[in-house]
């Protein structure tokens, strides 16, 4: 919604006048002139509240998620607390993928490795087969190579075509996890990833990684290679 006094009271007005209730509200982030905000509402029924976004100002646009979840940092929490208290390294990259998926509010999550070779591999939540060769294109090469964490729409070419297809992803938001991994969270629907989502993911797998570099016993580097470029309409973090 627009970033100026009196837009939310608006979004409030129309949701009351369908007897749609506000039970929380989290700032997401400020993009310029436009601020996203997550509503989790309560109402009598799916169509009342359908009926109040469609009473919104046009300057209001609107992404629903159908399955609500906690506070982000009450999420944020959990995840970490889940990972560093899992018992081996298998369970707290399970623990990881979960709790990417709620604190992105993703359809999948995954935790991708880069290899010697410079290829890239899945080490939990995509198939044995989800994999991308040394020499292939793919933005993650970007990320790695940057230590920046970066969002985007999947268009053709982030990654090889056959991934992609294993992945079925509209976007993607991707943080480094150490030096050899990454921390991938993709939505299926064309729901964008914004900057303050981007800085969650961030934010996570920082705070994680201590955990999988004891794992490794070692805090070294793969070459991700070349091939590492974003695709249009990239945000990224820490980087130029």
């Amino acid at each position: 919604m627009p970033d100026r006094p009196g837009a939310l009271s608006a979004v409030a007005t129309a949701l009351a006048a369908h007897r749609v209730d506000i039970v929380r509200l989290d700032v997401v982030s400020h993009e310029g002139s436009v601020v996203v905000d997550d509503l989790l509402l309560r109402a009598a029924s799916a169509e009342d509240i359908g009926a109040a976004i469609g009473g919104f100002w046009p300057e209001v646009a609107v992404r629903t998620f159908d399955a609500p979840l906690g506070d982000p940092a009450v999420e944020m929490g959990m995840a970490i607390a889940n990972v560093t208290g899992a018992p081996t390294q298998v369970e707290a990259r399970s623990q990881l993928v979960t709790g990417i998926s709620r604190v992105m509010r993703a359809d999948r999550a995954a935790v991708l490795r880069c290899i010697e070779t410079g290829g890239f591999v899945p080490v939990v939540g995509l198939p044995a087969t989800a994999v991308v060769g040394p020499h292939e294109p793919f933005a993650g090469r970007w990320v790695l190579a940057r230590g920046a964490a970066a969002a985007f729409p999947a268009a053709d070419g982030w990654v090889p075509a056959a991934f992609a297809s294993e992945t079925g992803a509209a976007w993607v938001a991707i943080a480094p996890l150490g030096t050899v991994e990454l921390a991938v969270a993709i939505r299926t629907m064309a729901t964008p990833f914004y900057r303050g989502e981007l800085e969650r993911l961030d934010v996570l797998a920082k705070a994680v990684t201590p955990v999988f570099d004891r794992g490794r016993g070692f805090r070294g580097s793969a070459e991700p290679g070349p091939g590492g470029t974003l695709p249009a309409r990239a945000i990224t973090l820490g980087a130029a």
